[in-house]
């Protein structure tokens, strides 16, 4: 897909179209799996088990990035976005067929399968839309989206998991999907000037992945698939750690989770951003990553929910932060024309670590107890620091 024209407005009516699609996106999302392991778990599973459903069905979702990207370079954005919206609104109601842990992983296979069509796309669009001096400003904006859904889906999940049941949950997020479909067909289709309609682009367009365009995405797959890890072994069981170590209630779980990873990121994107313009997007990057390790191995010396939730917080904040920093790096180093491909790489590699990590934590914590997968996650965050110093040397995109 060629780039777009772009608007000097800092946010223009296409993006505000996209945080409504985000929105509802992640609303509809995180009223399932956000709780979905406490759910796999009362099917009989064990945390192992539980686990292996997570990276089963997660990897498909990561083998497909790559593809996703090029197919939003090729056949476009808004194609694309509609395409896995409506692919995600089955697997939420398959899910309440299920009398098995077993039965989870081909509904959980394709709900994956629905995310990953979707994210390179929707990172690739912003950039699409946005000039390089607002793009930093723009990813922050627009970073609110994803952790707002996540910040009112979980408490209201719970609580209505604790009044009317499991598959009220699910018949909602299909809901959430059908109604993100009226924003996302509103989408416009990106305009082309002369330059992007001619021949020499849409050969650069189907040009091999040589070693030129992988080269400068390399740090940033190995840094997100170390971030993967980091969050990914310990946030498929922080539910279950909650419940088994302070007997709270599925609703408690739900709160925890919109305060400590939704609310949290959304005061912290639209700081993060200035704050990395200020202060320099790779010595950003670098601070917040290198305060992580520590933040996890307190983790397990806190002894009340309310000290947990401040931990959690801090972890999920200082994450979330270089979001906008690491995005606005990454559309520096490829060309206009493949920013969806770009984006599906580096997705890649964090949803390497999300896939991988959960079963790194489920052995853990069945092995060694359920304080060391905290402890592999300090362990990731620390591989993360080497790599920030080799990210972005050279700027080609527009």
């Amino acid at each position: 897909m060629a780039p777009a024209r772009v608007s000097s407005q800092l946010m223009n009516r296409e993006l505000l179209l996209l945080f409504l699609v985000d929105f509802m996106m992640s609303l509809g999302m995180n009223f399932t799996n956000s709780l979905r392991v406490l759910y796999i778990q009362s099917l009989g599973a064990t945390v192992f088990e539980i686990s292996l459903v997570v990276s089963i069905t997660g990897m498909v979702g990561t083998l497909l990035r790559v593809p996703s990207g090029i197919f939003s370079d090729q056949f476009g954005r808004r194609k694309i976005i509609i395409t896995s919206i409506l692919m995600s609104i089955s697997p939420p109601l398959l899910y309440t067929l299920s009398k098995s842990w077993e039965q989870q992983i081909p509904w959980g296979i394709l709900d994956s399968a629905a995310f990953a069509l979707y994210m390179p796309s929707r990172m690739a669009i912003i950039a699409d839309f946005t000039p390089v001096k607002n793009r930093i400003k723009v990813y922050s904006i627009m970073g609110i989206a994803f952790p707002l859904g996540g910040t009112i889906g979980p408490a209201i999940a719970g609580l209505i998991q604790s009044t009317s049941g499991w598959n009220m949950i699910f018949y909602i997020a299909s809901i959430l999907s059908v109604l993100s479909l009226i924003p996302s067909m509103l989408l416009p289709k990106p305009s082309r000037d002369k330059l992007e309609d001619s021949k020499e682009l849409r050969v650069e367009n189907r040009s091999n992945f040589d070693l030129a365009f992988i080269r400068p995405l390399f740090p940033f797959i190995i840094l997100n698939m170390f971030l993967g890890l980091g969050i990914g072994t310990t946030n498929t069981i922080t539910p279950i750690y909650l419940t088994q170590r302070f007997n709270v209630l599925i609703a408690d779980v739900g709160l925890f989770i919109s305060v400590g990873f939704g609310l949290t990121t959304i005061l912290c994107q639209i700081p993060g951003g200035i704050l990395a313009d200020r202060f320099g997007r790779k010595r950003f990057i670098a601070v917040c990553l290198a305060l992580e390790p520590f933040l996890f191995l307190f983790w397990t010396f806190a002894d009340n929910l309310l000290l947990l939730l401040l931990v959690q917080m801090g972890v999920n904040a200082l994450w979330s932060m270089t979001w906008p920093a690491t995005m606005s790096l990454l559309m520096e180093t490829t060309h206009a024309s493949k920013r969806g491909v770009t984006s599906g790489f580096t997705q890649l590699g964090v949803m390497l670590g999300f896939t991988t990590g959960p079963v790194i934590g489920g052995y853990l914590w069945d092995a060694q107890g359920m304080s060391f997968p905290y402890f592999a996650s300090a362990f990731f965050f620390v591989l993360c620091l080497p790599i920030i110093p080799l990210m972005a040397r050279k700027r080609v995109a527009s």
